[in-house]
């Protein structure tokens, strides 16, 4: 990944996604994807959809917390399994996170650490900290994300589709006082 231009991720021998390096691992197509990419995986959460909407699809993850992730939900019904998935760098730990578990290794690299928790679904969940976290093994944490770093995959495992943001979306106004 850190010396190609394009990679061609193979799943049985069929391709599952071709792309930029960057592309596959900000954008995968479906879930093997997703968790053949990046070291760590992005960490996989079960989750059911409770609506959809113009502004994406409401979920519930397992534990209780909600969340709405900014994805196309056409054909989407309540109650359907999906998968959340996220990268690590973008969990934090936060006293508010709709993710709980305890700390089963505490990972310190210097620059970063690395929690892996134990939340309740079959794999550990990954969260990249900043090394100087305190967190120690054992510790019951509360876990944030952000929905605009999250993925769903459908039963099938395929992703669904991101929503357009506007162009101008991100730019901000400056007002400039005559002088």
């Amino acid at each position: 990944m850190t010396m190609a231009d394009k990679i061609v991720v193979l799943q049985g021998g069929i391709i599952a996604q071709a792309g930029s390096p960057l592309e596959l691992y900000h954008h995968p197509d479906n879930i093997f994807v997703a968790g053949f990419i990046g070291s760590p995986k992005m960490n996989f959460v079960p989750a059911r959809i409770r609506d959809a909407g113009p502004s994406g699809v409401e979920v519930e993850l397992s534990g209780g917390g909600t969340l709405t992730v900014p994805v196309g939900g056409d054909g989407a019904r309540p109650g359907e399994a999906v998968t959340l998935g996220i990268r690590p760098e973008h969990l934090r730990p936060a006293g508010d996170g709709v993710l709980h578990g305890e700390v089963i290794v505490v990972e310190r690299l210097g620059g970063d650490t690395y929690l892996y928790l134990q939340h309740g679904g079959e794999d550990m969940l990954v969260v990249q900290a900043d090394g100087e976290n305190p967190t120690r093994v054992h510790e019951r944490i509360a876990v944030a994300l952000d929905p605009g770093h999250c993925h769903l995959f459908a039963s099938d495992g395929r992703a669904l589709p991101r929503l357009r943001r506007h162009p101008l979306a991100d730019l901000t106004r400056v007002d400039r006082k005559a002088s």
